[in-house]
């Protein structure tokens, strides 16, 4: 009887031990796991910043400054889209005298995965011309654009107009 009453304290400090043991590691997974889930937030935020950003570079042109904003644009491009304003917006931006101000709206994600993410992307300009009479234009668009990783970064390669 002695013998049990010895180890019955040996016992319950295992037990309590691998109780503990249990407890710390569920802790470490939960720890994890919500790591995990904070950066793929994150990553979801910065492809949908990417997309927004590139928006209000495309909307907010002055053809007195068209080299920093065409730089500006094509720093957050890629593929597709990168060759096409390179082809002509400079030359368009600087004959017609464009003075363009956008306003963002809305960005959200419409499809994501590690790789690429489609954003939907809604934004406003005013749009002058230096010389022409007419009034400046407003201009409402909605873009859906396609932005890839790469090297680490978001860059848009496709944005199409949504009717």
């Amino acid at each position: 009887m002695a013998r049990d009453v010895r180890r019955a304290p040996a016992r319950l400090n295992a037990a309590l031990a691998m109780l503990a043991a249990g407890f710390t590691a569920l802790g470490w997974l939960a720890w994890q796991g919500r790591a995990e889930e904070l950066a793929l937030a994150a990553d979801r935020q910065a492809a949908v910043q990417a997309a927004a950003t590139h928006a209000i570079n495309l909307m907010s042109l002055d053809h007195r400054s068209i080299d920093s904003t065409l730089n500006r644009i094509l720093a957050t491009s890629t593929g597709e889209a990168k060759a096409g304003y390179q082809g002509t917006m400079r030359e368009v931006a600087l004959a017609n005298k464009v003075q363009q101000t956008g306003v963002l709206r809305a960005a959200g994600l419409a499809s994501y995965n590690a790789r690429s993410a489609q954003v939907l992307v809604v934004a406003d300009a005013v749009i002058d011309w230096a010389d022409r009479d007419d009034p400046a234009e407003e201009r409402f668009t909605r873009w859906r654009m396609t932005v890839v990783k790469e090297s680490g970064k978001w860059l848009v390669s496709r944005a199409e107009l949504v009717p």
